[in-house]
């Protein structure tokens, strides 16, 4: 009869340790029968970079000068040159222009030098053989808008001579940036 007893013992524990895995198992289906999930898609758009190509150079003409700080300036938008001291009236004048191209419709961020940052020379770069440029606009002013993929940017600049400003064809180059807003 004892062994009778264990034998019953041991079918009750194997039933009960089943029972208890199967209300265990029952009991991860039922909170998952609680979940659910959806589906999303992933979008991106790819824009043509952005291009600056220079197209004229800043172009303030001849003049000649007989004191310190007379000053020339180039209009951004016109491209027209006025001055307080003499002026050639044969000289080439004109603003700079550039091609800026990219993405249609798109705007972009112009930055222009920092005034007093662009030197032009003549010779040795000294106080006589330098001329300060300074004051740079634009047009468009601050924002383009890329109509059809494409603008014309001009800038401006206003020169300023020196006491003994020396006669001479000066040179320098300055640097404008566009990028998309």
């Amino acid at each position: 009869m004892k062994s009778e007893n264990f034998s019953t013992f041991n079918r009750r524990a194997v039933h009960t340790a089943l029972a208890s895995a199967l209300a265990l198992g029952m009991a991860g289906h039922g909170s998952n029968a609680h979940a659910a999930s959806a589906s999303n898609d992933a979008t991106a758009t790819v824009v043509a970079p952005i291009a600056i190509a220079a197209t004229n150079t800043l172009r303030f003409g001849s003049f000649s000068t007989s004191a310190a700080g007379q000053t020339v300036t180039i209009n951004a938008n016109t491209g027209a040159r006025t001055n307080s001291g003499a002026l050639l009236a044969t000289s080439t004048t004109g603003r700079a222009t550039y091609n800026v191209t990219g993405e249609g419709a798109l705007t972009y961020a112009i930055t222009l030098p920092s005034n007093g940052t662009v030197n032009i020379t003549t010779g040795a770069a000294d106080a006589t053989r330098t001329m300060a440029v300074s004051d740079f606009t634009s047009f468009p002013a601050t924002t383009g808008t890329l109509t059809a993929g494409a603008q014309t940017l001009g800038v401006g600049a206003t020169i300023t001579t020196v006491t003994g400003q020396v006669a001479g064809a000066y040179t320098g180059t300055f640097n404008v940036t566009v990028d998309y807003n």
